[in-house]
């Protein structure tokens, strides 16, 4: 019996499996392909990824699991092999948190089915390669993106790229080894803002403190900004951004309208809209799902968008994560918020969430603190990682108080260091706007009578 091997794993429905057509595919029957393992489960892909001689994953869709998590996984699981999406609609937000799960790329319909056709072509009918590789093949690939080679040129012909050039070049995620989150964001879709996701593993690590300030300071930047308050049980933004009267998740949810109104408030008043939590506990399970919804469609009314998420980590945190395009990690100085940081982190690479793109930031920090930024590198497997002081007194005084905007200006150094965080998590021309607004400005003294330190 003559050995066929499988060169390539794709993960799709079984709907889509058992009707090749819905992929645009012209084959009848995809399990009869030679050179290509069909998994409809997360589970299944990981585990036929694993098999020797798999040189690609292409995912589609799956059963139990997004298709981005499942691309995510098998990169997590292996590095070097080359991973892509494959998608019907394509977004900058699909590209940024592709690009941060390291993923190979994202693929057009288009470019996918041919894609399937040069592999076909490549591998023939056993799986072993035919040599087309030695006579510098090239496939047609249709609108996909990076260099658009599969456009009409001026003459009304098509452009053909080679294959390794297309292996590389014709994905919207482009290398994500090789590019910079803020390259990344150079694709993002035209008008559409920043989501900012503040978590964290520990409670008490500033969470709500560090959200406010982000959204307070892009706000006085002159972004238009929306802040989330996605602590669904005991969230208290509101409190710290000085909003007495907050319009609610269950209130968008129940009147969509009211996005509206805050999206005018935000433009009017120069500061952040809030959507806060229910006031009542019973329901955020109900509304839990919503969040999604409501992310994406502020995400084209507003600049930024800053959701803070609490400490007790449930499906909310992973649908925060999937639809932000940065996530600050914040944990304390105290060696148990580390901790809790490590397990929270490995918890999303097994639910095939991408981490690589966290900024990681140990927050509440002090020269005597046990725990310091390096330390956090460390157990992160060398992940960066800054330090944000502790704001003492003037967090307790002000923020608590509802006066963000007299702590901004109030000479504390976390306002400073959170405007380099924000460098982190912004786009260029966002960072460029922040840089200008805040940074150039002098600070007023401190108050209550006490004096700003030298």
């Amino acid at each position: 019996m003559i050995s066929v091997a499988k060169r390539v794993v794709l993960c799709a429905d079984e709907e889509s499996l058992r009707n090749p057509q819905l992929l645009g595919l012209e084959e009848s029957n995809l399990q009869a392909v030679s050179w290509i393992e069909c998994c409809a489960t997360a589970e299944e892909c990981r585990r036929a990824a694993r098999r020797d001689g798999i040189e690609e994953a292409w995912v589609v869709s799956c059963d139990d699991m997004e298709p981005l998590n499942v691309a995510a996984a098998l990169k997590y699981d292996d590095p070097c092999k080359k991973v892509y999406l494959a998608c019907a609609v394509n977004n900058g937000s699909l590209a940024s948190r592709a690009s941060l799960a390291k993923v190979d790329g994202v693929l057009s319909q288009a470019c996918f089915v041919d894609r399937f056709a040069f592999a076909k072509s490549l591998w023939g009918e056993r799986g072993q390669k035919v040599g087309h590789e030695e006579e510098g093949s090239s496939f047609d690939c249709g609108d996909g993106c990076g260099k658009e080679p599969g456009t009409q040129a001026s003459n009304g012909t098509t452009v053909r790229v080679e294959a390794n050039e297309c292996e590389s070049q014709t994905f919207l995620g482009l290398d994500a080894s090789a590019q910079s989150r803020k390259e990344r964001r150079r694709v993002s879709k035209e008008g559409a803002g920043t989501v900012v996701a503040v978590v964290g593993a520990s409670g008490g690590c500033g969470k709500s403190t560090i959200a406010s300030l982000l959204a307070s300071l892009c706000a006085r930047a002159g972004l238009v900004t929306l802040a989330i308050d996605a602590d669904l049980q005991f969230g208290d933004m509101h409190r710290m951004l000085g909003v007495h009267e907050p319009v609610r998740m269950d209130e968008v949810v129940a009147n969509p309208s009211l996005m509206t109104r805050l999206n005018e408030d935000a433009k009017s008043t120069g500061k952040p809209s809030l959507i806060a939590a229910p006031a009542r506990l019973e329901s955020s399970e109900e509304i839990a799902g919503e969040l999604p919804d409501i992310i994406d469609a502020a995400r084209g009314d507003y600049d930024v968008v800053v959701a803070c998420a609490g400490a007790f980590w449930s499906e909310i945190h992973a649908r925060l994560i999937e639809s932000a395009d940065s996530v600050v990690f914040l944990m304390d100085a105290r060696p148990t918020s580390l901790e809790a940081t490590v397990h929270a982190v490995e918890l999303c690479a097994r639910m095939g969430l991408a981490t690589s793109g966290f900024v990681y930031a140990v927050n509440k920090h002090e020269r005597e603190s046990l725990l310091s930024a390096v330390d956090a590198s460390c157990a992160l497997k060398g992940s960066t990682a800054i330090e944000l002081s502790n704001g003492r007194r003037d967090v307790e005084e002000l923020l608590g108080a509802g006066f963000v905007q007299e702590f901004i200006e109030s000479k504390n150094p976390l306002t400073d260091e959170t405007v380099a965080l924000l460098e982190r998590i912004l786009s260029d021309e966002q960072v460029k706007r922040v840089s200008q607004s805040l940074l150039s400005k002098s600070r007023r003294g401190r108050l209550f009578g006490r004096k700003a330190k030298r």
